[in-house]
């Protein structure tokens, strides 16, 4: 059994983590609250491309545009994958969830997939296993609108337009609650398929909107729509870097508070088995103190 002078050093180890994990939290529970306006805010943003798309589509008899973003290849032989993780550690099994979902892609498209990595864990998992990649930012801002967004969506773009992959994929943590985060892997482009669920978002506002007199678009439906796709793009790698960074805090929130609690339980235990041994002790020595005093008599 441990001695008072170790259980002493223990007790005041323990205490002092708690102090750490307690103001971490606090640290990030601020972080979170500013984090979640910016998902909010990107969302509404996101919602208004929406509505501006369904209008654009109700425009046009069909819906029928063309736009090289939205180009689907016959045979798929090249995919990008954007990774979106974090940049620190202690925020429980966040890292790991989003290499894991990582190397579950790398699997589905084992062959010619190129990788564009945001964060310094999942960078690392790369290196670690072997894996190459196109691009790694590792040094990024706390707050995810300073990300380098337009450069890594003009890199994906034009690699889609040169035919360099015939897809992207993205794998990000999507924040819904505090307590709530899941790590998905969603189709980027082309944009096709996610044109259909973005207007769909916003058909109740765009009914709305519609309602209240004629939409002029200048110079064209067609001119707008070409220049709306784009910003669509980016838009969404924003949402995705936006959520990611959320979850990320929240995350090392709850981790941060799982540990605070978990130092005082074991500051409590240490505490009793500190009293029980003193207690012992103390009864040792009285019981020697009247050991000798009969023994005198």
């Amino acid at each position: 059994m441990a001695g008072l002078k170790e259980i002493k050093r223990r007790l005041r180890s323990v205490k002092n983590t708690q102090k750490i994990t307690y103001a971490m939290k606090l640290v990030s529970a601020a972080k979170l609250r500013k984090a979640q306006e910016y998902v909010t805010k990107s969302r509404e943003y996101t919602n208004e491309l929406g509505i501006l798309l369904s209008q654009l589509l109700q425009e046009t008899p069909g819906g029928e545009f063309s736009h090289p973003l939205m180009e689907a290849r016959s045979e798929v032989k090249n995919v990008a994958l954007l990774v979106v993780g974090g940049q620190r550690g202690l925020c429980g099994g966040y890292n790991s969830n989003v290499n894991k979902k990582a190397e579950l892609a790398a699997k589905q498209f084992e062959q010619g997939m190129s990788s564009v990595v945001l964060g310094k864990k999942p960078a690392e998992h790369y290196r670690r296993k072997g894996r190459p990649y196109l691009n790694a930012l590792e040094e990024l801002p706390e707050n995810a609108n300073l990300w380098p967004i337009a450069e890594i969506s003009a890199q994906l773009e034009a690699g889609f337009k040169k035919g360099e992959f015939d897809e992207v994929w993205v794998v990000y943590t999507k924040f819904k609650s505090a307590i709530s985060q899941q790590t998905q892997l969603e189709k980027l482009l082309p944009l096709e398929a996610n044109l259909t669920g973005l207007a769909g978002a916003a058909s109740t506002a765009s009914t709305a909107a519609e309602a209240s007199g004629v939409i002029l678009f200048e110079p064209s439906v067609t001119q707008v729509f070409s220049a709306l796709l784009p910003r669509i793009l980016s838009a969404k790698i924003r949402q995705f870097c936006l959520d990611a960074k959320a979850s990320e805090t929240a995350a090392r929130m709850t981790a941060m508070d799982a540990a605070t609690k978990n130092a005082k339980q074991l500051s409590r235990k240490l505490e009793l088995q500190h009293n029980k041994i003193r207690q012992a002790r103390i009864t040792s020595e009285l019981l020697d103190i009247i050991g000798g005093a009969e023994a005198v008599r």
